[in-house]
């Protein structure tokens, strides 16, 4: 089926003009024109999502979510075909909403995008997702880490500082530690600053730990330096007024250990890629997945240097009180 014609299947016009989007890693997403309207028309990767049709009756709850809360943090509203918010044609999921026009990057707003992650969590308390995980073993550190073990041509350095932080890890996050719903990838491009702040990219949404979220966003806004901390301190600001005082003593404590591990974890996704032939992060040739790598290490070195720094920025904006502990 011509991909003009997908629209058709949502009750619109056909796309009268189509751009392919190739900022993401896996979904592939078009820029449609349909009645002289926008949306964004995407087709869900399988290779990546193995249960395209549990993803989006995830997301199907989510937005009920979101609605019933009257949130001003939304999330977008996919058009319905038939009786489901997605359409399948030769073989392939699809799904289309209509395209939210940005006022401001979300990166340069880090207060306002922690507390849309932040309202995230605290919305879907008390909802359920679905049994089938969107990606098995998605945020498994110690799966991603054995994967890495298996790899021939890494840093010894490099894999004794990784192991570390497994070890670490474990500690922090044992079986007592609640597990929410969480959007599981919660970077500032998935924040569109519009009307209301937009969460967008929900095929990750899964019950894990409230660090995860808090832990991407960080190091997706400190990118490159975190000689000044100004942006983690409004983050963290941000996360605290969405959740709404529903974490534990127990979670607010492993935030900064949420840094570190999405951090990590991308490193050592990006080695795995390094050394693979069929890579994850598609477009990305060997010798780019591993100049990734060694900037997110490098980046990990700057939030462990900086830990104690860190753990009182969480202190002091989760409590009125810093604490002495």
């Amino acid at each position: 089926m011509d991909i003009r014609n997908i629209p058709q299947l949502f009750s619109l016009p056909e796309a009268a003009e189509l751009t392919e989007l190739n900022k993401g890693h896996i979904n592939g997403t078009y820029l449609a024109v349909c009645g002289g309207k926008k949306y964004i028309l995407q087709s869900l990767n399988r290779a990546i999502f193995h249960a395209p049709e549990a993803v989006m009756e995830n997301i199907s709850r989510i937005e009920a979510a979101f609605v019933e809360c009257g949130s001003d943090v939304a999330v977008p509203h996919f058009i319905a075909s038939g009786d489901k918010i997605y359409a399948v044609a030769d073989e392939k999921v699809w799904r289309i909403y209509e395209y939210i026009t940005a006022t401001a990057d979300a990166a340069a707003e880090p207060a306002a995008a922690g507390r849309a992650f932040g309202t995230f969590i605290r919305t879907m308390e008390g909802s359920k997702l679905g049994t089938v995980p969107a990606i098995e073993g998605f945020h498994d550190y110690d799966g991603y880490f054995a994967v890495l073990v298996s790899k021939s041509g890494i840093d010894r350095s490099v894999m004794v500082t990784l192991d570390r932080l497994r070890d670490t890890l474990g500690q922090v996050f044992d079986s007592s530690m609640k597990k929410r719903i969480i959007h599981g990838d919660a970077k500032a491009d998935n924040i569109i600053v519009s009307e209301k702040m937009t969460i967008i990219d929900l095929d990750t949404a899964m019950y894990g730990y409230a660090a995860i979220d808090y832990g991407d966003l960080v190091r997706s806004v400190c990118r490159n330096v975190i000689s000044d901390l100004n942006a983690v301190r409004e983050i963290t600001s941000g996360f605290a007024q969405g959740l709404g005082g529903i974490l534990s003593d127990d979670e607010v404590n492993s935030l900064y250990y949420g840094i570190l591990w999405l951090t990590g974890e991308l490193a050592v996704r990006y080695l795995i890629d390094y050394r693979s032939e069929n890579k994850y992060f598609r477009g990305k040739t060997s010798a780019q997945c591993l100049a990734r790598a060694e900037e997110l290490l490098s980046q990990l070195k700057q939030f462990t240097d900086h830990g104690e720094e860190l753990k009182e920025i969480v202190r002091s904006q989760f409590y009125a009180v810093p604490s002495e502990h």
